[in-house]
């Protein structure tokens, strides 16, 4: 009988009795249900995940908020999860359809088992998963703050890579003579974007400073003490009313007290001539030995020592054509440099006009960069080189700027003395001796205070020095010719017409009413005939082409001090030169001039400078009352 049984029943059919008896087969009757019920599931797990991403973005929206770890490694489980979820499902419908008898059986018991205990497993995890991120509570959480906080500031300006790179491994040396570190160099050179890009270094490199403070000067302020130890506190914690409230002395304190057990940096930022006690601001300087920095920047380089930073200090200098042309072109966009390609030196002519100071570059490359038209920019060239005031953005941006370097300084006789620098053409090497002899002349100066004036704006980056010449900067010089012009056009009124190819004097108008007169360097044959100048005191004509000056020239320039004839083709002084009563430096280098006029005469013992040159002047008798006063006179030899 039980062989009849086994020959009944197929093979197959006792593996599903047995598959059946065995409580397996839920995995294949309850397939379509439990894939339904893994798309529920799935979607209610989607749903948590974009409840908490919500909470997550809302809150990154304050500052240093972030994302916490169990939150961030939870929502990349539920990324994973919703792939494998999406993987099995592609196979559902090819295993649904392998169902039979109502969906209690299977064509393919094997394949359809096996399927349908990955779908069970699977629902089961991505339920379990949904569970957990129900139970987080936080999500997010504040960051840390770090050694410095990030500055937004322009990407490093082109050519200054290296001293970049310079200051901060001066910074990361841990030898102790490196402890203070000055960036000095004129106004609008990018000494702060330097300094700014010194600090996000503090973001992005490995170091172990424990903080970095960044302190600001007041603009206008003389005494900026208050302002410096306000950021300082503020970066280290003391921010409250209660502290503000405190005597200077207090603050003080309280900062040594907590960076003396700290390795710090201290940036700070537009330090001027005057000197910071940074004892007095609760600095302790002691901690440098142990490798706490201090950086600053400044427009003068006697501050550097004043600082005590004599080994450790960095001239930021002007960019050279090529590099001035990137950061030009980066402003102005090669869309519009691309409408000009028909005129290729337009855009340069231009950016040859800033002389390499980022801060004019920016200022006229931001103006040019919505002008399309070649004449628009031939017309902007025209402005910016004959008036630099006169061109959009200058004036407030740029001359400005500079202009707070020319107030700083602190006696008038060092402002007079830089002003009276931009008689010279751009770009002229200025004999250090004979600027000071006209400098003693108009009587800024005495016989023993020359050459530190001299250095003093030297120190202050207003002048540069090269050998025996001294060179003031094109931009400078503009701001000298816009003070002297404009801003202080009652006190100085210079006609400055100095370099730039002229044929002719000025017309006879233009000379009344001005103090000081430069056409040095031109092509002029002849004078005006009578120019009234009842004020003028300098007048610079050296290096033209005059043969003749008519004996009524000088009769109206009574306040005459410094008079330059320098001449090849000049060849005798009219006799009208005597009526010059307040001469003090006659310059005859150069000119063919052998004799000089009997009439001329030295008054109330006033001494005459006079050149030798081309040809080796011959004085009146040593008897003379001229010839008497001359030999204790200074006499320029060139």
């Amino acid at each position: 009988m039980g062989g009849n049984i086994s020959t009944f029943f197929s093979a197959d059919t006792i593996r599903s009795i047995l598959f059946y008896v065995g409580g397996q087969a839920k995995y294949i009757w309850g397939l379509k249900g439990n894939l339904d019920d893994l798309q529920t599931q799935k979607e209610n797990l989607i749903a948590k995940k974009q409840d908490l991403l919500n909470k997550v973005k809302l809150a990154e929206q304050q500052p240093r908020i972030r994302r916490t770890t169990t939150v961030e490694l939870w929502f990349k489980r539920v990324e994973e999860m919703e792939t494998k979820v999406e993987n099995l499902q592609k196979e559902g419908d090819q295993q649904v359809d392998r169902l039979c008898l109502g969906g209690f059986c299977s064509k393919d018991l094997i394949s359809s088992y096996d399927f349908g205990k990955k779908v069970e497993n699977l629902r089961g995890k991505v339920i379990e998963l949904r569970k957990e991120g129900e139970a987080i509570k936080e999500v997010y959480e504040g960051v840390p703050e770090g050694a410095a906080v990030e500055k937004a500031v322009d990407r490093t300006i082109v050519g200054q890579e290296s001293i970049l790179d310079r200051v901060w491994k001066c910074i990361t040396d841990q030898e102790k003579n490196k402890g203070i570190i000055g960036l000095y160099g004129m106004g609008g050179i990018g000494k702060t974007t330097l300094l700014s890009q010194v600090n996000n270094k503090f973001c992005s490199e490995e170091h172990d400073f424990d903080v970095v403070i960044w302190s600001v000067r007041a603009k206008h302020e003389a005494d900026s003490r208050g302002y410096w130890e306000e950021d300082i506190g503020k970066r280290i914690g003391f921010s409250t009313d209660s502290w503000q409230g405190k005597s200077f002395e207090e603050r003080a304190s309280d900062i040594t007290n907590t960076l003396k057990h700290k390795k710090f940096v201290l940036l700070l930022d537009d330090i001027w001539e005057f000197e910071i006690d940074l004892t007095k601001l609760g600095v302790p300087l002691q901690t440098l030995d142990s490798g706490s920095r201090i950086v600053f920047t400044t427009r003068f380089e006697g501050t550097c020592g004043k600082m005590g930073a004599d080994k450790n200090r960095f001239k930021v200098s002007y960019l050279g054509d090529d590099d001035a042309w990137k950061l030009f072109e980066g402003v102005v966009g090669r869309y519009v440099l691309d409408k000009l390609s028909d005129f290729p030196t337009l855009a340069k002519d231009m950016a040859r006009q800033c002389h390499g100071l980022p801060l004019a570059l920016k200022t006229v490359g931001y103006a040019m960069a919505s002008k399309e038209r070649p004449e628009e920019w031939k017309e902007a060239i025209e402005i910016l080189s004959a008036s630099a005031s006169k061109f959009e953005g200058m004036e407030k941006k740029v001359l400005s700027s500079l202009k707070f370097s020319y107030d700083s300084l602190p006696k008038d006789e060092l402002r007079s003395c830089l002003l009276y620098c931009c008689l010279f053409p751009e770009d002229c090497e200025i004999e250090k001796t004979e600027l000071i002899e006209y400098w003693k002349s108009e009587g800024f100066v005495d016989s023993s205070s020359g050459w530190g004036v001299l250095g003093a704006l030297l120190r202050a980056c207003l002048l540069e020095e090269g050998g025996d010449h001294v060179k003031m900067h094109d931009m400078i010089r503009d701001m000298a010719l816009w003070i002297a012009n404009e801003v202080e056009e009652e006190e100085d009124n210079f006609l400055v017409r100095a370099g730039v190819g002229l044929t002719d004097a000025p017309k006879i108008e233009e000379w009344e009413g001005v103090k000081r007169i430069s056409l040095m360097r031109n092509k002029i044959r002849s004078l005006p005939q009578i120019p009234t100048c009842p004020h003028l005191q300098t007048l610079l004509l050296e290096y033209n082409h005059i043969e003749e000056i008519t004996d009524s020239f000088f009769q109206s320039l009574p306040s005459l001090r410094v008079l330059s004839l320098k001449n090849y083709s000049l060849t005798e002084l009219p006799v009208g030169i005597s009526s010059l009563v307040s001469l003090h430096h006659l310059d005859l280098s150069f000119t063919e001039v052998r004799e000089l006029p009997q009439e001329l005469k030295a008054k109330n013992g006033w001494a005459i400078a006079l050149g030798g040159g081309a040809g080796q002047v011959r004085p009146p008798p040593p008897d003379s009352e001229w010839g008497q006063t001359l030999r204790g006179a200074s006499v320029c030899q060139k």
